[in-house]
């Protein structure tokens, strides 16, 4: 088939990174052309990629969302050209694939023989989530629709275009464009068909509306060749609220074989640490014990009062003190490690804890990363992606991870800018080593010492005194990490992570017994009720926990007014 792809691409970074790659690798076998648009600009390296695998690269100003940038390629190929192809493709960046191949996706598409044709599909909506009003319509998902030849002459097509309203907002390229689009095609006598249709997945016999991110597991079961990358970074308590779990997702991916290399790259600049820990980063690992034969010897340098040894091929070096100023000085006996088990106690986290408490976090904190240096090892050696390990961040007699910067974002966050990160940091709690206990692929330090050096290490100890410097990259280490490509995972040994449940389980019964048991409850009417919210979100969490009926007729008049206003403009 003489078939057109048109796939968008949009980074405020100017990058194409792995994901975006990997998609158009996977389409090009399929694509007699394929034809990039760039929302906004990339740089030299990533036009040089885009290049490498597609026709045209076209880059365009930033305005319109994927509507502007499928609307402004479709009139630089002119409608002429487009008429010479059987099929056009309009995809976009906001999936991760193939998960094996695109194949499949296209032989069921060439047997079906619809007009129109996307890979998944919404279900209808009532209430309408935009007007709170009528139904949002059954559509294809943006990602990938493709439409045929005989759409592409029709005058239903011009009509489509011509109509398109000026698209500000994300919400407006849902109720303009995605939720329109295969209706408004169907409506007009052209056959309409997913390949996985909404219908098809069910939780308790009742068909989800949004199975891209309800059920993704259902999805790949069922032959999915992509995921929505939003899943990764979307808000994990979100998530939760399906039913979702990011890590299970990832875990299913890497056991089909899909790259986790791909995985952390195309997601690390958009998320805040513990969000990619617990999803790409595969959530918290469980150390497996120690064998019980000496299969390593521990050999003390006499200069630095280091001990390495050779695990599972890795030559591993424990590092006590100055980690930080010797990995900037470039430390050959740092540098030429593959993994670095560090203790310090430049951060203080557990200082203001209760003593037994900052005790126990110790006590665990040496156990997974000295005592257990074979089984971390084993960790490091099974996945050549895995950057960095810490331990579970205790929440025995602590508000961690309630409060892991202990006072100390605002510091780091002029830090991580000086260093030319820009990426999101944890609004609570980063992944950290907060009883001073880590272990870091090396490679995946060499970027941090690079920038680190350009910065001028004396200088910025000048710029954060008291020892203030070692305490923020402690903090910001598992951030670097995930920005040089690498994933970042906390650790427990199967006991300690039991007792954590337990611990956590309780509290969050106790939590949930106060504010209701819905799932949504008590992060609703907590977050109403932090600093900053509004008299209006505290009024509404009062009335939807006394009156939850309630709640649908007063978001309904909240989105009629959000259209007056928006009328108004």
């Amino acid at each position: 088939m003489n078939r057109l792809v048109i796939f968008l691409v949009f980074d405020r970074a100017g990058r194409a990174d792995s994901g975006v790659l990997r998609a158009l690798r996977g389409l090009r076998p399929h694509a007699s052309e394929l034809f990039v648009v760039v929302n906004g600009s990339v740089t030299v390296d990533s036009r040089n990629s885009l290049e490498a695998v597609a026709d045209s690269v076209f880059e365009r100003p930033n305005e319109g969302f994927d509507v502007g940038g499928y609307r402004a390629a479709l009139e630089e190929i002119g409608a002429e050209r487009l008429a010479s192809f059987d099929e056009v493709v309009l995809a976009n960046y906001t999936f991760f694939g193939p998960v094996g191949d695109f194949a499949e996706t296209f032989t069921w598409a060439d047997a079906s023989g619809h007009d129109v044709w996307g890979v998944t599909e919404h279900g209808e909506l009532t209430p309408d989530p935009y007007t709170r009003r009528g139904t949002l319509p059954a559509h294809l998902q943006s990602h990938w629709i493709a439409v045929r030849r005989a759409v592409v002459t029709s005058e239903a097509w011009a009509e489509y275009w011509s109509s398109m309203p000026e698209i500000r907002s994300y919400d407006g390229s849902v109720r303009h464009h995605e939720a329109r689009f295969s209706p408004f095609f169907a409506e007009r006598g052209f056959s309409v068909g997913a390949q996985f249709p909404a219908g098809n997945f069910r939780v308790d016999g009742v068909p989800v509306a949004n199975a891209s991110l309800e059920t993704p597991l259902l999805l790949l079961e069922a032959g999915a060749p992509l995921v929505k990358r939003r899943l990764f970074f979307h808000d994990p308590v979100e998530l939760d609220h399906r039913g979702v779990s990011a890590r299970d997702v990832a875990l299913e991916l890497e056991r089909r074989g899909f790259p986790v290399d791909v995985l952390v790259d195309g997601t690390a600049r958009f998320a805040p640490s513990r969000v990619l820990a617990g999803g790409v980063g595969a959530g918290p690992r469980v150390l497996r014990r120690a064998s019980t034969a000496v299969t390593h010897e521990w050999v003390r340098d006499k200069v630095s009062g280091d001990e390495s040894a050779t695990i599972s091929g890795l030559h591993v070096r424990i590092v006590r003190g100055d980690f930080w100023r010797r990995l900037v000085d470039g430390d050959a006996r740092i540098l030429e490690a593959d993994l670095v088990l560090v203790e310090s106690t430049a951060f203080d986290a557990l200082n203001s804890m209760p003593a037994s408490a900052s005790l126990l976090a110790g006590q665990r904190g040496r156990r997974v990363i000295f005592e257990r240096a074979e089984p971390l090892a084993w960790e490091f050696a099974d996945h050549p992606r895995l950057g960095m390990v810490v331990p579970v961040t205790p929440p025995i007699g602590t508000g961690l991870l309630a409060d892991g910067w202990r006072g100390a974002r605002a510091g780091a966050a002029s830090l991580a800018a000086l260093l030319g990160v820009d990426a999101p940091l944890d609004v609570n709690a980063p992944v950290a080593p907060y009883a001073g206990f880590a272990a870091y692929r090396v490679d995946a330090l060499r970027p941090l010492a690079t920038a680190l050096d350009v910065a001028g290490f004396s200088a910025l100890q000048a710029r954060y005194p008291d020892g203030e410097l070692p305490r923020l990259l402690d903090l910001l280490a598992s951030r670097l990490v995930f920005d040089a490509g690498f994933a970042v995972s906390e650790a427990e040994t199967a006991d300690g992570l039991a007792s954590d449940y337990a611990l956590l389980a309780a509290k969050f019964e106790d939590l949930v017994a106060e504010f209701g048991p819905d799932v949504r409850a008590p992060h609703r009417l907590a977050r109403a009720r932090r600093p900053g919210g509004s008299a209006i979100e505290r009024v509404a969490a009062w009335v939807f926990r006394r009156a939850p009926a309630l709640e649908e007729p007063l978001r309904r008049l909240a989105a009629d007014a959000k259209g007056l206003l928006a009328r108004i403009r």
